[in-house]
């Protein structure tokens, strides 16, 4: 069994020599940009109608206010018939970008996984790994996600207590931070519990109630090593984003530039680097003789 340190360092071994492992986050960001883009287009063509879309209207829709002011007047003003029809569609492509989601992220622990068992990956593993687990991907996603929406039951006494006016009365705010003092350590400790999830999912080919109870045992004996790996990985985004905040208070094209290149890094670095350290973690800890064990240089 490895060290938290040594895992760290193999794993990054591991990602330098395959920088292919980058392809499943890259493919699902195109994918949803392609999903999302003709979706905004017939929400605004829903939502704003045609006969208002004239020269004045295009060339105002510059000032984005003004166009959200505009749409707020135009749903507010929609028939039940074609408000249901919004809905539907933000319904369905809120499914839609979850299975793009849980395809890729199948694929990508596929791919991690061959890489590190043989030492090289390659994208065949993704589209294996994807169209074998993306269903349960997508099932466990969906309980983890409810999962994490019951911890709301902490907040709602205070938000019961709260009176109509919204005048505060000492007993509903101080029960109310309490709530969310407790559902912030509620989230906290469920992310833990359900980090290795995924993982055991596609590692141990596991239905999505199965990966999920095997992540909390997973847990249950590797509390440390899951804390210390979730604290490097929260600590390194948040340090990228800070670096990257620090400039956005002086030029705003700066900030956009910083953007696009802190949005590139989390996708072809940093993306791919956490899936490999996560995948050896659960593959270490559960036995499996990965390619460092026997003799392959890293």
């Amino acid at each position: 069994m490895e060290e938290i340190g040594e895992l760290i360092g193999k794993g990054f071994g591991t990602w330098r020599r395959n920088l292919s492992l980058c392809f499943p986050f890259l493919l699902s960001f195109i994918l949803s940009i392609l999903i999302i883009i003709p979706a905004l287009a017939v929400f605004v063509l829903t939502t704003v109608p045609l006969a208002s879309l004239n020269t004045t209207t295009v060339e105002s829709m510059e000032e984005m206010q003004e166009l959200l002011s505009q749409m707020e007047d135009s749903i507010s003003g929609l028939p039940l018939q074609q408000f249901v029809q919004i809905v539907l569609i933000f319904v369905i492509l809120i499914v839609l970008l979850s299975l793009v989601s849980a395809f890729f992220t199948a694929g990508a622990i596929g791919m991690a996984r061959q890489a590190l068992e043989k030492g090289k990956s390659d994208t065949g593993a993704m589209w294996s790994a994807g169209s074998k687990h993306f269903l349960n991907m997508f099932i466990a996603t969906i309980l983890m996600n409810l999962m994490t929406m019951a911890g709301l039951i902490f907040i709602a006494p205070g938000i019961a207590m709260l009176p109509s006016s919204l005048q505060a009365e000492p007993q509903a705010v101080g029960l109310l931070v309490l709530g969310v003092l407790m559902l912030i350590l509620y989230v906290f400790a469920l992310s833990l519990a359900l980090a290795a999830a995924p993982y055991a999912l596609v590692v141990d080919n596991m239905g999505a109630l199965a990966a999920i109870k095997a992540s909390i045992s997973f847990f249950r004996y590797n509390k440390f090593d899951v804390l210390v790996l979730w604290l490097v990985v929260v600590a390194i985004s948040f340090g990228l984003q800070m670096i990257g905040g620090s400039f956005s208070a002086k030029e705003s094209s700066t900030y956009q530039l910083l953007s696009v290149v802190t949005g590139l890094i989390n996708i072809l670095v940093l993306a791919p680097l956490y899936n490999v350290w996560w995948t050896r973690l659960y593959m270490d800890r559960k036995g499996f003789l990965l390619v460092d064990d026997v003799g392959e240089p890293w």
